[in-house]
């Protein structure tokens, strides 16, 4: 019934934005293209950031299978560097290689040097680390994102805010969601604040979704990880918990 109902959401979405589209001539009307709300400069990002977000991952989950305990401090910068860097990656996997996973590398890597992508192999280890004490469920070491150009904020307010892009019907619409965070059950949990894509409120039904995937990734999979506690700072996010396996 959930499914269902996120299905049917997210197409009368999807059926608006086509309404606009025929009304507008096939062109995207300006007012689809509204800036969203100021919320600060860009959140900075580089590749040794987006590794450490991997490297903090796999550390936290060697030390927690040993002391049971779990402590994982991630800075917006990290969290974005991760998502933006991995986008990239994969985009150039698929022009270089015709592949957009890290699962399909090891043949690759005994035909083809990958020097035309910077820091592949170190990342590519580092992810093999945390799949292997995290639980990191990464499919096939899939590292796309549906969110173009991803931004991840903290704010001192306890919130979450995600930016980017997404493409609708061959639209480029900004998108803005805010998001709280919270353990319950164990599991770290983004209550929907509000979301927006382009001028439109975005239903709370497809929010929950990017909030699911979200949660999951910075999680690195929950398997064997029980969320206690989450501490939202200016920048960072904090999870406690204990180590099940």
């Amino acid at each position: 019934m959930m499914r269902r109902t996120l299905g049917k959401t997210k197409w009368l979405l999807v059926a608006l934005l086509a309404i606009f589209l025929v009304v507008g001539g096939c062109q995207a009307p300006s007012f689809l293209q509204a800036e969203l709300p100021n919320d600060g400069p860009r959140v900075a990002t580089s590749q040794a950031a987006g590794l450490r977000f991997a490297e903090k991952v796999a550390t936290a989950g060697e030390r927690a299978a040993e002391s049971k305990r779990l402590r994982l401090t991630l800075t917006e910068g990290e969290v974005t560097s991760f998502l933006n860097i991995g986008s990239e990656m994969s985009r150039q996997l698929q022009a270089i290689y015709g592949v957009d996973n890290l699962a399909q590398l090891s043949q690759i890597q005994r035909e083809q040097a990958l020097q035309n992508i910077d820091g592949l192999t170190e990342w590519a280890g580092l992810l093999e680390r945390a799949q292997g004490t995290l639980g990191l469920d990464l499919p096939d070491g899939d590292l796309r994102v549906t969110i173009q150009e991803p931004e991840v904020r903290f704010e001192r307010n306890g919130q979450m805010i995600v930016r980017g892009y997404a493409a609708v019907l061959g639209l480029r619409l900004p998108l803005r969601l805010v998001m709280a965070p919270r353990a319950s059950s164990g599991e770290l949990v983004l209550d929907f604040v509000e979301g927006t894509l382009g001028p439109l409120s975005v239903p709370e039904g497809i929010v929950d979704l990017a909030g699911k995937g979200l949660a999951h990734l910075i999680l690195a999979g929950d398997d064997y990880v029980e969320v206690s506690k989450i501490e939202v700072a200016d920048g960072s996010l904090t999870l406690s918990g204990r180590y099940l396996r």
